[in-house]
């Protein structure tokens, strides 16, 4: 008897995860949730932006599951108890293993797994939950960001997307495909490709990482540099560096973000006709809209929290490769 517990949060990165093996353990949270099915929802019914998105309980086996789905979601806004899912989920975060947290913020490494979560990270998710049900659903809480600007980001950046619609200052051609989120968001896609393959275009089923089918990991600082060298290993360019003549070439931009105990993460957005963007956080479904809800026609600009850090454009190319 077992179960398998996430944390739905990041977007880039693999979701922090751990399994639940103690039988007694195993039996009283599932008698819980079951005395509680107000608190209980569709994995993905709630919140599916950027940041916190709730917790997902998966059972790994069907022994004494108590009648529950064997895929189910607390604290991600979907549950009709918000409080009771709130409390179930802050208990389950709470056999999540931890391990001494970083010596600085955003310096996690490949912390996780057999090897645990740093307990600040634990505590910001727990604040998360309870943030959840306070307020309700809505994107995480943000930290300040530690990249430097050398204050020509923002000029750069605006200009840059303004340039894409105005074919006489365009720096480089470039492909746009209608946004089809039908796509992506099939049960045998959506959970197992991220922003980066929504970006790129390429479903790998494997939560795709820059630079992993080259030999490259990111490190756990997440820096925008660091997320870039990746991509370009895997064959992006900068924009501006123009693509050859081919096929796939959109453009695409990067953010990255810090999360409430020092955890990092990167995001991807992709180009499409009339300058619309989409993009798709983590395993949750593709949208062309921003955590407010609007239609996003600038990632600079639009509503994308706690992703505050801006890395600029990219293009891809038919020739790249991903894993």
């Amino acid at each position: 008897m077992g179960i398998r517990v996430v944390v739905d949060i990041f977007s880039g990165r693999p979701n922090p995860s751990w399994e639940i093996h103690d039988a007694d353990e195993v039996r009283e949270l599932l008698e819980l949730v079951a005395r509680n099915r107000a608190a209980v929802a569709e994995v993905a019914s709630g919140y599916t932006g950027l940041g916190f998105r709730g917790v997902q309980v998966e059972l790994t086996d069907d022994l004494d599951t108590a009648g529950l789905p064997p895929r189910f979601e607390l604290a991600g806004g979907g549950g009709r108890d918000p409080y009771a899912g709130a409390e179930i989920a802050e208990r389950l975060v709470r056999t999540m293993p931890t391990a001494a947290g970083p010596s600085e913020p955003g310096d996690t490494g490949d912390a996780g797994g057999a090897a645990g979560y740093p307990e600040e990270f634990l505590e910001s998710v727990c604040e998360e939950i309870r943030r959840t049900a306070r307020q309700g659903a809505g994107g995480a809480t943000t930290v300040e960001p530690h990249d430097e600007d050398d204050g020509n980001g923002p000029v750069e950046a605006e200009g840059q997307i303004a340039s894409l619609g105005d074919g006489a200052a365009l720096a480089c051609a470039y492909d746009v495909t209608p946004f089809n989120p039908a796509f992506w968001n099939s049960p045998d896609t959506q959970p197992h490709n991220n922003c980066y393959n929504f970006a790129v275009n390429r479903r790998t089923n494997t939560f795709a990482q820059p630079g992993r089918a080259h030999g490259y990991t990111i490190p756990g600082t997440v820096r925008c540099n660091e997320v870039a060298t990746g991509a370009l290993r895997d064959g992006l360019r900068v924009w501006g560096n123009c693509q050859p003549p081919g096929s796939l070439r959109y453009v695409l931009a990067l953010v990255t973000g810090t999360f409430p105990g020092g955890f990092r993460d990167y995001h991807w957005y992709r180009l499409h006709p009339g300058g619309i963007w989409a993009h798709k956080p983590g395993g949750t479904p593709a949208r062309n809209t921003d955590n407010s809800g609007r239609v996003i026609t600038d990632p600079y600009t639009c509503d994308r929290r706690p992703y505050s850090e801006w890395c600029g454009l990219f293009q891809t190319h038919n020739s790249v490769v991903i894993r």
